[in-house]
Order: structure tokens, then C-alpha cells, then sequence
């Protein structure tokens, strides 16, 4: 892993996830001498556009507090959120890194992903949760398609073996992607997903 110097990471965990699946992860950063810190995202399991803004305050206290542009690394709908991110703040954004994540498609190919995230997602809109805001999440919706700006490093990290997104929508034309040997929970937690990460890292 390279020398973090106390530049700015924030890392955002996947849907249905949570914490420990990327501490292992914050772990090896803060090691390193990265400022990290993990999105309030909990087990990113409601409408993505409330995700979004709570990574958008963390990634706006972030920015504000190490003076620096800030590097997003995201596993599966977290790397959905960064890219997102990087659309819409491109001046707090230095690079994104993507960990196994769907990046041509709103969901996983999967069914046994893809149809839980569908039903959740009519739930939403019919508002048993609470109130939701279409707009907002149709915004969203746009924004994961829309070019990464220029300026912005982007890398996708992806693999064959994910067993739950399938790899060739990990494949972005804007991103530099790298391949590892892992499972999808295992990209943010292995020695071959956190090397990529370290890669990635000291392209910039």
C-alpha cells in the first residue's frame, strides 16, 4: 500500500453490507497513513438517492477538513454511489476507485441480487418506508450514467469469479480496469482486491 501522507479516503460499503465489510480495508489504509473515513451509508440498503447524500456530507467534511480532493473507493453499489460522486462534485473528487461493481446496469445480472434489489426498490417508490422523494432518485439514476469528468482518475476493479455482479458490467470505457481472483465479498477484503486498491492508489 502507498505512503497515504494523511491524504483524504472515503470508502463507501455495498448494498445490504455495512461496516465490516470494508474495515478490513480502512484497516490497511489507515495503516498506511491514509485519513480515512467510512460513508454513513449503514447497510446501504434504502433509496440510493438517501445514500447519496449522506456521502455527499461526508464527502464535502472530508474535503473541508484535509484541504485536499479527496479519493473514493466504493465496493458493488458503492462504487455506483462514487461515481455518482465524482459526476456531481468533481471539485472535491481526485479519483474513484470501484471494487465489483455494476457499473452498466442499475443491478446486478443475478437474480438471486437483482430481484430482492428490484422489490426493495417498488417499495420504496410506494413510500412503505416513508416518504421518498422520485425526483431525487430519478436524478440518481441519470447521474450513474453520465461521463466522469475530466481530470478525474478513475479505476474499476473487477473479477470473473464474482458469483454476484456479473464482471463485464464492471467494464466502464472512462475506467482504467484491472482484474484480481476474488469472490465479491472478497474484493474489498483480499490480498488480491486490496492490492488492486494499492494499485490504483499510486496511479495518482
Amino acid at each position: 500500500m502507498p505512503e497515504g501522507l494523511d491524504r483524504p479516503v472515503l470508502l463507501i460499503a455495498g448494498f445490504l453490507a455495512g461496516p465490516r465489510t470494508i474495515d478490513a480495508l480502512d484497516h490497511v489504509l489507515t495503516v498506511a497513513g491514509w485519513r480515512v473515513r467510512q460513508a454513513d451509508v449503514g447497510r446501504n440498503a434504502g433509496p440510493a438517492y438517501h445514500g447519496i447524500e449522506h456521502c455527499e456530507r461526508d464527502l464535502a467534511d472530508l474535503y473541508k477538513e484535509s484541504g485536499m480532493k479527496v479519493r473514493v473507493i466504493g465496493h458493488s453499489r458503492g462504487g455506483q454511489f462514487a461515481r455518482v460522486l465524482a459526476v456531481r462534485h468533481p471539485e472535491m473528487v481526485e479519483q474513484i476507485i470501484t471494487l465489483g461493481s455494476p457499473l452498466r446496469v442499475k443491478y446486478p445480472n443475478y437474480a438471486v441480487v437483482r430481484l430482492p434489489a428490484e422489490a426493495l426498490d417498488r417499495l420504496w417508490r410506494t413510500g412503505v418506508f416513508g416518504a421518498v422523494d422520485p425526483h431525487e432518485e430519478e436524478r440518481v439514476d441519470e447521474h450513474r450514467y453520465v461521463p466522469v469528468p475530466e481530470g478525474i482518475d478513475f479505476v474499476s476493479i473487477y473479477s470473473r469469479t464474482d458469483g454476484i455482479v456479473d464482471w463485464r458490467t464492471s467494464i466502464d470505457p472512462q475506467a482504467e480496469s484491472i482484474e484480481v481472483n476474488a469472490s465479491h465479498a472478497g474484493l474489498p477484503n483480499s490480498m488480491a482486491g486490496v492490492g488492486a486498491v494499492a494499485a490504483a492508489l499510486a496511479r495518482r
